[in-house]
């Protein structure tokens, strides 16, 4: 018998966790938190449902019944691997996508990421078995770096967890082998629904706009390259670093624009992790006294951009966005970096700074989500025994939806468990 156990992410955006389990053999999927809860005790937020429950992965010396276990992470956005961090059980092996494990490893090294031990990279389609329980990685496509869905085989059924994907990416045909590989065995079928929690078809930076437009992945290296060709003044570029694809791309389309990019050292390590040859300018906190043109201290770069506005593109994070107070205008590109939109308290900061400063705040972004009519069709295609449908506000309007297909919608309740003969 396979146990099902939703440990949260039902009715949120993020925070999803799940666990299969069958006999002393465990397999946990995804280990995201969605909210802040750095005041509260580990034993609170695991009440609070901050943190799933499972005291025995969060609190030391707690015992397991579980003698082969394992944690698979979709993909590196902090909504799906936040919670690794208050791991105390640090035997249990965490598997991931060989990219993401990169991008771990360099978020560490560079004091961005907590040190996590017991990281496994996994090759698109490898099988990992875990005492009675098979899991088959296979890539997928997001707007973080190696997204993977994986593929559950209890020995008589199979359990599919998407992760978070797009259809209308580079990756697509990724998302389309996957879907293919799918047989009639699948029991459950467990897709993401985010676009379903809003009445755009993507999440808007600001949430009231009626002129906000919807780009593709693919659409953001020519509009990058439109504005460094019409934009005279100080041009200023804020993009998610776990979207490494993304980075690497700004990166070359700025160069061979001949404006490029000075990066904050964070994102120029990124960079030169999977794209190592690339040529990378990058602010350095000390001035140096050598010639290299690659590296600028911030004063002399301000002083370059006042002058020669033209002869680079500013990267600024908010980590550093006090910095912007040193110009007068500008155009701030802003290319799904934090803050990400206005439900968050530093957006508003953000756009206030701006004003003062007279730098235009353009939405330069795309979503790692499907349309709802993708998710649907993907739903439809997979065609499981049952579709649960979570990582979203408003799950109940895909399964209403569902009622048209052949494949029933599931909505589970937290922490129950749901047994399979």
């Amino acid at each position: 018998m396979t146990t099902l156990r939703f440990l949260n992410g039902l009715t949120t955006i993020g925070g999803n966790i799940v666990e299969f389990a069958q006999g002393d053999s465990r397999v946990i999927m995804d280990f995201g938190v969605a909210s802040d809860f750095e005041d509260e005790t580990v034993e609170q937020a695991m009440a609070d449902h901050d943190l799933p429950h499972l005291p025995e992965l969060f609190l030391p010396d707690q015992p397991s019944k579980y003698q082969h276990q394992a944690i698979f992470i979709s993909h590196l956005h902090i909504d799906h691997m936040g919670a690794l961090q208050y791991l105390q059980n640090h035997d249990i092996p965490i598997y991931l996508s060989n990219d993401a494990k990169k991008l771990y490893d360099v978020l560490i090294t560079t004091g961005q990421e907590t040190p996590v031990t017991n990281l496994h990279g996994l090759a698109d389609d490898e099988t990992v078995t875990i005492g009675s329980l098979n899991v088959t990685a296979m890539l997928s496509d997001h707007d973080t770096v190696g997204p993977m869905a994986f593929l559950i085989d209890d020995g008589h059924h199979q359990f599919l967890h998407s992760g978070d994907v797009r259809l209308n990416g580079p990756h697509q045909d990724r998302v389309v082998r996957w879907s293919d590989r799918v047989t009639k065995k699948l029991l459950v079928y467990l897709t993401e629904a985010t676009t379903y929690s809003f009445t755009t078809e993507q999440p808007q930076v600001i949430a009231t706009s009626q002129s906000e437009p919807t780009y593709r992945e693919q659409d953001l290296v020519p509009l990058l390259q439109q504005y460094i060709t019409k934009t005279d003044d100080v041009l200023i570029i804020n993009p998610y670093e776990r979207n490494v694809e993304r980075l690497i791309n700004f990166n070359q389309a700025a160069l061979n624009a001949g404006r490029p990019i000075v990066w904050e050292a964070n994102f120029a390590n990124t960079i030169r992790a999977f794209a190592p040859d690339a040529e990378i300018y990058q602010l350095v906190d000390e001035k140096n006294d050598s010639t290299n043109d690659y590296q600028w201290h911030w004063q002399d770069l301000v002083t370059e951009l006042k002058k020669h506005p033209r002869h680079f593109i500013l990267h600024n994070s908010w980590s550093q966005h006090q910095r912007l107070d040193q110009f007068s205008h500008g155009t701030y590109l802003h290319a799904n970096g934090e803050p990400l939109g206005d439900y968050d308290a530093n957006f508003a900061k953000l756009q206030t700074q701006l004003k003062q400063a007279q730098i235009k705040f353009i939405p330069m972004g795309a979503s790692g989500h499907a349309t709802k009519q993708e998710i649907f069709d993907l739903a439809k295609k997979v065609s499981a025994r049952y579709t649960v449908a979570w990582h979203s506000f408003k799950p109940e309007i895909l399964a209403d939806q569902l009622i048209t297909t052949n494949t029933e919608a599931w909505l589970p309740e937290l922490d129950l468990y749901y047994e399979f003969d």
